[in-house]
């Protein structure tokens, strides 16, 4: 835990202080923050108040007198719920602003873990809670140097195994081999591995109408075959196997026959997808070369906002994009204003995907690529980006 570093946060962002609270592990944020011991039991509430400034405070039952020991400040031990509310009602004084792991109308679940009756509890003190959604992502989303470097290498050996891919594909069609998408799967899968890459899930391989599922992934017992004239979305994601690596995570598109054979409603479906990713990321580029705050879900609105008056708009049925650390999907913002509000901004230092999708009964087509967000520029991994539908023949 770097007490300086939230400190520092909590003073750029005026408030008085953060206060985190666990039952059983349910607050995944305040165990990665704090960084505290995977192994050790945790069946007590606690919680642990850092002040903007001052030693921090840790409040821990009679039962677990030990399971904060490893941080710093001051502890202090309740017995019965009634010294707990009164201790905890002498860490505040009335008009505080604090920050907790909290959503308003939980409009961003993936930080709603702290429970309504113990927000209702610390609020009964005369204290206002705001959201720690950009404090977290201050420790949970943004990149070392060493991870930046990372995932870039990570996505050069993507890219690598995909090139690969491809042409191994294009070979066997050409000799008239059978092929089906739990094949071309493990196949890629092995290609990906003999990169020196971490795969712990398989690629997504999806033909024609099962690309319109965004999740679907072939299975030994359920598949199908890819022949001549199939429309194939690719998605594949890993990362190195060091520790605290970050992942690298992209969607290509593939056509089993020659270029003047693919259909043109697929090439205007695919060519509207990548319209849709390009005026994302020049919002982006726009956005972060002056000093307003970027915040995710206005991504996700220029993203949408094209493929909708285009008449897809129903087709387009995730967000934008994912937030990616030692996680293919982070704990920082998200490109979304569909599933989720994430108001979050796209801080310095993390990374994130930029992946519109369109989905029809037929066929489905996505185009993702990856972005690491700087100071004053966006920087896009994973590069050529793709602009038109590979052929296989």
């Amino acid at each position: 835990m770097n007490l300086e570093r939230i400190q520092q946060a909590l003073q750029e962002e005026r408030l008085q202080g953060w206060l985190f609270y666990d039952f059983r592990r349910s607050n995944s944020i305040a165990h990665r923050i704090l960084e505290l011991p995977r192994e050790q039991m945790f069946t007590r509430r606690w919680f642990y108040w850092v002040p903007a400034q001052g030693e921090p405070i840790a409040l821990v039952s009679a039962v677990e007198p030990h399971v904060l020991r490893s941080l710093p400040g001051e502890q202090r031990i309740f017995r019965s719920w009634q010294e707990l509310h009164a201790q905890l009602r002498d860490l505040f004084q009335p008009g505080w602003r604090i920050a907790m792991e909290y959503s308003p109308h939980n409009a961003i679940p993936y930080l709603s873990l702290v429970d309504a009756g113990t927000i209702e509890l610390v609020r009964s003190y005369g204290v206002e809670i705001v959201s720690s959604a950009d404090l977290a992502q201050h420790f949970v989303a943004r990149l070392t140097p060493q991870q930046i470097a990372s995932h870039r290498e990570a996505g050069r050996r993507l890219i690598a195994a995909k090139d690969r891919l491809l042409e191994e594909l294009t070979s066997d069609l050409q000799a008239g081999r059978t092929l089906n998408e739990y094949s071309v799967q493990q196949r890629f899968l092995a290609l990906m591995r003999a990169q020196g890459l971490l795969v712990e899930e398989p690629p997504l391989i999806a033909v024609n109408g099962n690309a319109g599922n965004p999740h679907y992934a072939p299975t030994a017992e359920h598949h199908s075959p890819i022949r001549q004239g199939d429309l194939l979305l690719i998605d594949f994601w890993a990362r190195l196997p060091e520790p605290e690596a970050i992942y690298a995570d992209y969607t290509w598109m593939a056509f089993v026959g020659r270029q003047d054979d693919i259909p043109s409603r697929q090439r205007e479906v695919f060519a509207l997808v990548c319209q849709a990713r390009d005026a994302g990321l020049d919002f982006i580029r726009q956005r972060l070369a002056t000093t307003q705050p970027l915040q995710a879900y206005e991504v996700d609105d220029v993203v949408r906002t094209v493929i909708a008056r285009a008449g897809y708009g129903e087709a387009f049925v995730h967000r934008s994009g994912h937030s990616i650390t030692t996680a293919e999907h982070g704990e920082g913002a998200h490109l979304d204003n569909l599933e989720t509000h994430d108001e979050r901004r796209l801080l310095p230092g993390t990374c994130c995907s930029l992946e519109p999708g369109i989905y029809l009964p037929d066929f489905g087509v996505r185009s993702e690529i990856n972005l690491l967000i700087h100071e004053r520029e966006v920087e896009v991994t994973g590069v050529p980006m793709q602009y038109e539908i590979v052929p296989l023949l």
